[in-house]
C-alpha cells in the first residue's frame, strides 16, 4: 500500500464503518420506520456491502459507484428488499458525490448512470419506494451531489493548475537569477583581466627598461621605477574596488565612473609615456555611446595596447575611432616586427582576444584581429549602436 493511499483511506475507512454500523442499527431497531421486504439476511448482506465499499470512495470512486449500484439494485432483480435511509439511499449520495469529485469524466459519467439506474431499479422494485413522491426526492440530491462534485473538482484542478505554475514560474526565476550572476561573474572576471593584465604589462616593461638603465645612467631609472609604483597603485585600487562588488560592498564604496571613449586620450598618453608611442584619431561626429559599448571600446583599445606593448618590438601605434550613424568602429593598428604573439594562431587565442569577442558579441558587433602587410598587427572592431541595451 503507497503512502497516498494509506492517507486517503485513514478518514475514509473509520467513516465507512461507522456507516455501516449505524446502517445495521438501523436495520435492527427500524429507526426509519420502513417497511420490511425480503429476507433480513440478504438486507444485512446488501446493506454492509454497500457501505463498507465507501473506505475506497477516494482510492477507487468509479469501483466504489459501481459497487454500491450493484450490491443495492443487484438483490432488487431477484426478490424485493427494504430499501433504507441510512443503509440504502446515504451509500447512493456518496458513491455519486466520491465519482463526480474524484473521477475523470468518462468515469464520473459511468459512475452516475450506474447510480441512476440503482435508483430506478429500486423505485421500480421496492413497493415503498416506487412513488411519485419520491421521485423528486431521489433525484434532486442525486443531482445536487453530482453537480457539486464536479465544481469542486473544477476548483481544485484550477487550484493545482496554479500551485504547479507558481513552482514553475519560481524554478525559472531562480534559473534565470543562476544565470545573471554567471554572467555577473563572467563580467567581474572580464573587468579582472583587462585591468590587471594592462598593468601588469607595463609594471613589466617599465621594470625591465629601469634594469637596463641601472647601469647605465641609474638617474634615469627613477622614471620608470616611479611609473612602476603608480601603475602599482592603480592595480591595487581597482582590484580593491572589483573584490567590494564581489563582496558586496558595492554601495558603500565611493566608486569612480567607468572608464570609456572619453578617457581614450588619457589612456594613449599614459601609454605613450610608458614608452608606446600612440596617434589618436577620431573620425565622424562625437556623440553619446550607451554606457556599454562605451566601457567595450575603452577596454578593447586597452587590451590591443597592452598586447603590443607585451608582445611587439619598440613599435609605434595607430587607434582610430570611427562614428556613424549606425554604429561605432575602433582599429589599433601597430607596426611591431614580425613574431610570436598571443592570438596570431587560431588555436592559441589569449584570454585577452577571447575576453574582446565576448564584449563585442555581447552587442552584435564584429572583431577581426590578425598581421597586416608592414608585420604589425590589427584589432578592429565594430559596434552597432541599434543592438545596445
Amino acid at each position: 500500500m503507497t503512502p497516498r493511499t494509506r492517507e486517503l483511506l485513514l478518514p475514509d475507512g473509520p467513516a465507512a464503518l461507522a456507516v455501516a454500523a449505524f446502517a445495521v442499527v438501523d436495520i435492527a431497531f427500524r429507526l426509519d420506520d420502513s417497511a420490511r421486504y425480503g429476507p433480513t439476511a440478504a438486507l444485512v448482506a446488501s446493506t454492509l456491502a454497500a457501505t463498507l465499499v465507501l473506505a475506497l470512495r477516494r482510492v477507487a470512486p468509479l469501483a466504489t459507484a459501481l459497487t454500491v449500484a450493484a450490491a443495492l439494485a443487484g438483490p432488487m432483480l431477484a426478490v424485493p428488499l427494504t430499501f433504507t435511509l441510512w443503509g440504502g439511499f446515504l451509500p447512493m449520495l456518496i458513491a455519486a458525490y466520491s465519482v463526480a469529485r474524484h473521477a475523470g469524466r468518462a468515469h464520473a459519467c459511468l459512475g452516475a448512470a450506474a447510480i441512476a439506474a440503482a435508483v430506478v431499479i429500486v423505485m421500480l422494485r421496492n413497493p415503498d419506494a416506487g412513488t411519485a413522491g419520491n421521485v423528486p426526492f431521489a433525484a434532486v440530491p442525486l443531482v445536487i451531489v453530482l453537480a457539486a462534485g464536479r465544481v469542486l473538482r473544477a476548483r481544485a484542478r484550477s487550484h493545482s493548475d496554479d500551485r504547479a505554475r507558481a513552482r514553475r514560474l519560481e524554478a525559472e526565476r531562480a534559473e534565470a537569477v543562476g544565470a545573471a550572476l554567471a554572467e555577473e561573474r563572467s563580467r567581474i572576471a572580464r573587468e579582472l583581466h583587462d585591468i590587471i593584465a594592462h598593468c601588469v604589462s607595463v609594471m613589466v616593461v617599465q621594470a625591465g627598461a629601469a634594469e637596463d638603465l641601472l647601469d647605465r645612467d641609474p638617474a634615469k631609472a627613477r622614471a620608470p621605477l616611479h611609473s612602476v609604483q603608480e601603475t602599482g597603485r592603480q592595480a591595487v585600487g581597482e582590484l580593491h574596488r572589483m573584490l567590494g562588488l564581489l563582496r558586496g560592498e558595492g554601495a558603500r564604496l565611493a566608486l569612480t565612473p567607468q572608464p570609456g571613449t572619453a578617457d581614450l586620450a588619457e589612456l594613449t598618453g599614459h601609454m605613450a609615456a610608458i614608452g608606446l608611442p600612440v596617434e589618436l584619431t577620431v573620425e565622424g561626429p562625437e556623440r553619446p555611446l550607451p554606457p556599454g559599448v562605451d566601457l567595450a571600446v575603452y577596454r578593447i583599445v586597452q587590451e590591443a595596447l597592452t598586447n603590443a606593448l607585451k608582445h611587439a618590438a619598440p613599435t609605434t601605434a595607430h587607434v582610430v575611432l570611427r562614428y556613424d550613424e549606425r554604429s561605432v568602429r575602433v582599429s589599433v593598428h601597430d607596426t611591431g616586427r614580425a613574431g610570436p604573439r598571443a592570438g596570431t594562431d587560431p588555436d592559441r587565442l589569449g584570454h585577452g582576444l577571447l575576453g574582446m569577442r565576448e564584449r563585442v558579441g555581447l552587442y552584435g558587433g564584429t572583431l577581426a584581429t590578425g598581421r597586416t602587410g608592414d608585420g604589425g598587427f590589427a584589432v578592429t572592431a565594430s559596434l552597432p549602436l541599434e543592438a545596445a541595451p
